[in-house]
């Protein structure tokens, strides 16, 4: 794929859609970490289930980016934010209402949903890799990915460690990444 615009469809190369819209990317990402902060804490210092939490955060970060995707519809990016949010918000329901019956299954149902979306971020990585701060999108789908497969690992989770810290900090990181290469393009 390259990266310029064909003038000929109005569609912008993915680098411009990031500096047209890095308003909304920084507010997505800011939503990313705040989402991750409280998928971390509200587990540890209430009673509300980590995995609810989890889906509902999922679900609102899921239907940031899709929201975000209308916003580019005309812009090259249109197609990965559209898909980051649909497998984010399909995870999210996917986790919280639980469909499959069984602690092993929800687990690799949530490893599906970080993986999923860690590709898909390492594949954005690359479509925008001519941007400042592309290896962000990278490193993060690779801590999505990594979250991953620690959900499907067997480890003692507890009240202060749950599956949620290791989503949240997932999503801490995506949202890092959306502020770095936002801000890198502004001024680049």
């Amino acid at each position: 794929m390259t990266s310029s615009a064909d003038p000929s469809d109005g569609r912008r190369s993915p680098a411009e859609s990031i500096r047209s819209h890095w308003i909304l990317f920084v507010l997505v990402g800011g939503l990313f970490i705040l989402a991750g902060g409280v998928a971390i804490v509200v587990p540890a210092i209430s009673s509300i289930a980590p995995n609810e939490v989890l889906g509902l955060v999922l679900l609102l970060v899921g239907l940031a980016q899709i929201v975000q995707s209308a916003k580019m519809e005309r812009n090259s990016l249109f197609t990965w934010c559209l898909a980051l949010g649909c497998v984010a918000a399909i995870g999210g329901i996917l986790v919280y209402i639980e469909p499959f019956p069984g602690v092993v299954t929800k687990m690799l149902v949530m490893a599906l949903v970080f993986a999923l979306h860690g590709l898909t971020q390492i594949v954005l990585g690359a479509i925008v890799r001519g941007l400042k701060g592309w290896g962000w999108f990278v490193l993060s789908g690779c801590v999505a990915l990594l979250a991953g497969g620690l959900l499907v690992m067997k480890l003692p989770y507890g009240h202060t460690f749950t599956p949620a810290t290791v989503g949240g900090a997932s999503l801490v990181f995506a949202g890092w990444a959306y502020l770095a290469v936002a801000l890198a393009s502004r001024r680049g």
